[in-house]
């Protein structure tokens, strides 16, 4: 399987990569930057070339001053530290003298993630449901209208990897695999704040096995006490990252600090925050940048609760809760009143259980055409926009 796995993995990734970069391109010498009235002239051989750092945009600069120079800014510790210390040690080993080269880090190291999530989750499709579904959900992935930030140097290639590994090894349930799926765990929450819901499907797997399961009874104390155990893990990565904190700023809870007054996320209940997001859509203009923005991130988080509920009896349970707990975490944190749903849909491109969803509606020729069509669309226009620095997810 896992040689087939590889093979999948590798079609999709190469083909998937190389629109992206052919977007890219198009989209830089033929179209001027935001605040720029002509395209970019990409024939300098500058490390600092427009065409070179056309993904240096947004999260990615923050991630990048991070690795490069620690949490020397201070509100950048809302960016959880296991993603920049890859970036960091990348960089190192490409030079380290000058950010580029933790951008470029980041690239590789968002890509060699990405490419190795695919691969596992192939496999643990393959286990969960059958070869034909698992190929079409690698797909739907990798041309999800979003996919873009699977590419540039975010978080979300190397948490999917984090959390595929988690459900694999849990669901080959044995003595140690409890244990690598708790530290996975660690490092997960470690990456963003979200992994550490990834104790759910630990919990749920670990009920099912130890006390549902048919050969319950064969399974001793010890034995059950021991693959309990390492769910304690799963917290322990915030927990880490806080003692850190205390240390090093003198406040262990200085990133939620930060997240809410510098960058105005603020807990509210999620009736709360969707009702935002509809009055501004009833009160808006239509027809402006603002508005349209809205309506993109309404419309896809609706889409990503709606596949949820229609899917919740069709995917195993700690698949469905596992998602819906993502998505109430997410939503618990709007950005502000103005635009409560910004970033959303890049929160849940790590819910692999959407792509699943999608492939049960694949079956089905006319939505799978559809899929093709419209995903791949969209996904070159988040690519054209976000090279062109425009705000995407």
């Amino acid at each position: 399987m896992f040689r087939t796995a590889l093979k999948e993995a590798t079609w999709v990734f190469v083909l998937s990569r190389f629109v992206i970069l052919l977007v890219s391109y198009i989209s830089i010498v033929l179209l001027p930057q935001f605040g720029q009235a002509l395209p970019a002239n990409c024939t300098s051989l500058h490390l600092f070339n427009p065409c070179f750092l056309a993904w240096y945009h947004w999260d990615a600069m923050a991630y990048v001053s991070v690795a490069y120079k620690g949490y020397a800014f201070t509100p950048e510790v809302a960016f959880f530290p296991f993603w920049p210390l890859l970036i960091h040690f990348g960089g190192l080993l490409l030079g380290g003298h000058i950010p580029v080269s933790y951008y470029v880090a980041g690239l590789l190291l968002a890509n060699i993630c990405f490419y190795f999530a695919l691969v596992l989750l192939y496999c643990l499709l393959c286990e969960d449901f059958e070869a034909s579904l698992a190929k079409k959900a690698l797909f739907y992935l990798a041309f999800y209208p979003y996919a873009l930030f699977f590419f540039v140097g975010y978080t979300e290639s190397l948490f999917l990897l984090l959390s595929v590994a988690i459900f694999l090894f849990l669901r080959r349930g044995r003595t140690l695999d409890w244990w690598f799926a708790g530290g996975i765990g660690f490092l997960a929450a470690f990456t963003r704040s979200t992994g550490v819901l990834l104790s759910i499907p630990f919990l749920i797997l670990y009920v099912h096995h130890f006390w549902l399961h048919e050969k319950r009874d064969q399974k001793g104390w010890l034995q059950k006490l021991n693959a309990l155990a390492p769910i304690i893990l799963f917290p322990m990565g915030i927990l880490v990252y806080m003692i850190y904190l205390g240390y090093t700023k003198g406040n262990p809870f200085i990133f939620q600090y930060e997240e809410t007054f510098y960058w105005h996320r603020n807990f509210a209940w999620i009736w709360m925050t969707m009702g935002y997001m509809v009055k501004l859509l009833l009160d808006g203009s239509l027809f402006t940048f603002q508005y349209a923005y809205n309506l993109f991130d309404f419309a896809f988080t609706t889409f990503a609760i709606v596949a949820l509920v229609w899917a919740w009896k069709r995917l195993p349970l700690h698949y469905s809760l596992y998602a819906l707990a993502v998505i109430i975490f997410s939503l618990s944190f709007p950005l502000g009143t103005m635009h409560p749903l910004t970033s959303q849909e890049r929160y849940l491109i790590v819910l692999f259980p959407l792509p699943v969803i999608f492939a049960l509606w694949g079956k089905n020729p006319r939505f799978d055409q559809f899929y093709v069509s419209i995903g791949t669309a969209m996904l070159a226009l988040t690519t054209i926009l976000f090279v062109g620095h425009y705000w995407v997810a």
